[in-house]
């Protein structure tokens, strides 16, 4: 990729929108809106808990308007809030990359990239949510970041990446829904607990609780001993506590200490979907140097790495 200014985004948008090398104010107000909301979301979800941050920091100005088709440049204001631990040029540079990243992968359809980037649902959520929104804030308009350099007193405009829209189902794969947390008004709303026990031959392989509701909303504390993907067992040293609700009929299984959430319309579901987010979260951060990982994610893999005890091969009959 060629080099290119890190205060500033060029957004060159061709077509029937910029083909007289303007814009209209409510098409330019909804692409700025939505750009800021996309980079104040990476600052929260990206900049290490160690450091302070001011989201006001991340506020975009328009600062520059360049012919060919049409080029708004954005900037981070030059209005600095000052934080007591934070160094606001070097917050905004990470930002600013992993902006790049997620777009890039975003226009090139490479949104499995876009889940290794934000692993964990919570993060990944509010991320996905900004980046539809901005990507989609184009219309059917062709539409590159591009790097914006003077050649012979003339604009250089260089393409650095697409910024493609994509269709609500495929936000919806990457989005893992969560259910807000609301307290019991009585314990009666559960009917009955019932656990059930799979072996095979005398080696336990399950424990499953089931589990029957009211029509109310309902909630139980889980403690598995192991978690068990469609390829593999996860033993663990000790009972990992999970929460599970019902809303409807919808169930959601969460560990908060592991930022894990899994759903589905049965609590089977529910319990193999959070597997499927523990055994990805739990391989991925293993690959990945302590580096690249925020003071909370490097947490996440320790308390897993402290938690499994073994990993078994296994496939579901």
């Amino acid at each position: 990729m060629p080099d290119q200014d890190k205060d500033t985004i060029n957004l060159q948008v061709s077509g029937e929108v910029g083909k007289y090398n303007s814009l209209p104010v409510d098409y330019l107000v909804e692409i700025a809106k939505n750009l800021q909301t996309l980079l104040q979301t990476l600052a929260k979800v990206n900049v290490s808990e160690g450091s302070t941050i001011d989201l006001n920091n991340f506020k975009i100005e328009l600062t520059g308007f360049k012919a060919g088709s049409a080029v708004p440049q954005f900037s981070f204001t030059h209005r600095h809030q000052l934080t007591l631990n934070g160094d606001v040029d070097n917050q905004r540079e990470l930002v600013r990359q992993k902006f790049d990243e997620l777009v890039e992968a975003s226009g090139k359809g490479d949104f499995i990239k876009v889940r290794e980037l934000y692993p964990d649902a919570y993060r990944r959520n509010e991320v996905v949510d900004g980046l539809y929104n901005f990507v989609n804030s184009f219309g059917g308009s062709p539409v590159n970041v591009v790097s914006v350099k003077q050649k012979k007193g003339k604009d250089n405009i260089v393409p650095l990446y697409n910024i493609r829209p994509f269709a609500k189902e495929v936000r919806d794969r990457l989005v893992t829904p969560v259910i807000e947390n609301k307290e019991l008004e009585t314990i009666q709303e559960v009917s009955f607990k019932k656990v059930v026990t799979t072996y095979r031959g005398d080696k336990k392989i399950n424990s499953k609780t089931i589990e029957e509701y009211s029509d109310k909303q309902a909630s139980l504390s889980l403690a598995p001993d192991m978690i068990i993907s469609r390829t593999h067992i996860y033993h663990l040293f000790g009972s990992l506590r999970c929460l599970l609700e019902k809303e409807d009929d919808y169930y959601v299984m969460t560990c908060e200490i592991l930022d894990l959430v899994g759903t589905g319309s049965t609590i089977e579901e529910a319990e193999q979907s959070f597997a499927e987010e523990f055994e990805f979260v739990y391989n991925r951060y293993n690959t990945l140097p302590d580096a690249e990982l925020t003071k909370r994610l490097q947490s996440i893999k320790t308390i897993l790495n402290a938690l499994v005890k073994q990993v078994d091969a296994y496939a579901h009959a």
